[in-house]
């Protein structure tokens, strides 16, 4: 059957801009009243579509007053409103502003790469399906563990702003091959890295500014030590007394580190000590050691190291599976194959160690003399 749109269904009004409006007749006191509603559209067989839809949900009332039928119009008006509303449109940092700065920021990056997935955009908060879930995901290429927690930040994102959506749709698939987890560089690897960066410090103008690529790694592979812990270094940390040793600490706002047991006095050996001076020359106490490295709110001083590492090994050195926390990796690895006790390990690592029945074990008895001889077991060349 076709409609025939010569003739307009008599709750029906179209303005002078070719709007469409419902009004539904309604007497009271002896009088007539028309409450009308703007159906926002000048489609008519949509306009059509949203009065009949009104007139049957009116009818459904005996004798409806004014008040009833304005009711109905401010239910289909929410409903109006919100298939109209655009995912990306929802002002989601406000809806988030009650979490920390870091909190924050992930949940912001997981919502804006799936608004940055869709084909559209322009989809309303009505439309969202599996499809656009699932297209979500493909784009993202961090492990199943990684991607099991952004789901649920993007679930939650959701909820604030009460989009609703099948929790089965953000579900993990079994996935039968396991990502693998990064692993220790090997000799050869160590080798291909330190023969790749030592033109960072070869005093060359235009690497002035990028001689943490050459002594990270290094420092790194004398200590052990986590990308964040050195690159928010500072002068004052390197201490050259009798028993010289660097300082891992939070003593400053701009500093954080991962566990209690973080904190620690590391042993300088001579090699670190040869690396390091050069680095101080002509810096005050209260310098960073690598001032070139913007700072994140939420990750420190890691961000622009981490990325620029990750590329160098993947794409020019062709390397899987690795990442600058293989450096730690490698150090724990090199100190196990020469004997080193794990409780000495995870102390100059800032490891909790060991396990007994109240838990975790945190070690911190052992002499500076024992742990200098055992950091004497890394080299950097």
């Amino acid at each position: 059957m076709q409609l025939d749109t010569s003739r307009e269904a008599n709750y029906l009004i179209k303005s002078n801009t070719g709007i469409y409006t419902f009004r539904w007749n309604v007497r009271a006191d002896n009088k007539h009243y028309q409450p009308k509603l703007s159906l926002r559209t000048r489609n008519y067989l949509k306009a059509l579509q949203s009065a009949s839809a009104l007139a049957l949900r009116i009818s459904a009332i005996s004798n409806p007053s004014i008040d009833e039928v304005k009711a109905v119009y401010y239910e289909f008006s929410g409903k109006q409103k919100r298939e109209t509303k655009t995912l990306i449109s929802i002002d989601m940092e406000n809806l988030l502003s009650e979490l920390s700065i870091k909190s924050r920021k992930e949940y912001l990056s997981c919502w804006n790469s799936f608004l940055d997935s869709l084909s559209t955009k322009t989809l309303s908060v009505t439309s969202i399906n599996q499809t656009n879930i699932d297209g979500w995901k493909e784009t993202q290429t961090c492990s199943d563990t990684t991607l099991k927690k952004k789901l649920k930040l993007l679930s939650s994102c959701f909820k604030k702003a009460s989009v609703d959506v099948d929790s089965e749709w953000l579900k993990m698939k079994a996935n039968k091959q396991p990502v693998r987890p990064r692993r220790a560089f090997t000799d050869k690897e160590v080798t291909l890295i330190l023969n790749k960066t030592k033109h960072y410090c070869d005093g060359v103008t235009e690497s002035q500014n990028e001689q943490w690529k050459y002594y990270l790694p290094r420092i790194a592979l004398l200590t052990g030590c986590r990308l964040n812990e050195l690159a928010q270094l500072r002068v004052e940390d390197i201490h050259f007394t009798n028993e010289p040793y660097l300082s891992i600490n939070t003593d400053s706002e701009d500093k954080k580190l991962k566990n209690a047991t973080s904190y620690r006095e590391i042993p300088i050996t001579h090699h670190l000590k040869e690396l390091l001076l050069p680095l101080l020359k002509n810096k005050e106490v209260s310098e960073r050691l690598f001032p070139d490295l913007p700072f994140n709110e939420s990750n420190g001083y890691t961000n622009t190291p981490s990325k620029w590492f990750s590329k160098l090994c993947r794409e020019d050195l062709k390397l899987k599976n690795v990442s600058f926390h293989s450096f730690r990796h490698y150090v724990i690895t090199k100190l196990f194959n020469h004997g080193v006790k794990e409780e000495l390990i995870g102390t100059l690592m800032g490891h909790s160690v060991g396990k007994l029945t109240t838990g975790k074990v945190y070690m911190s008895g052992f002499t500076y003399t024992l742990k200098l001889t055992i950091l004497l077991i890394l080299n950097c060349r």
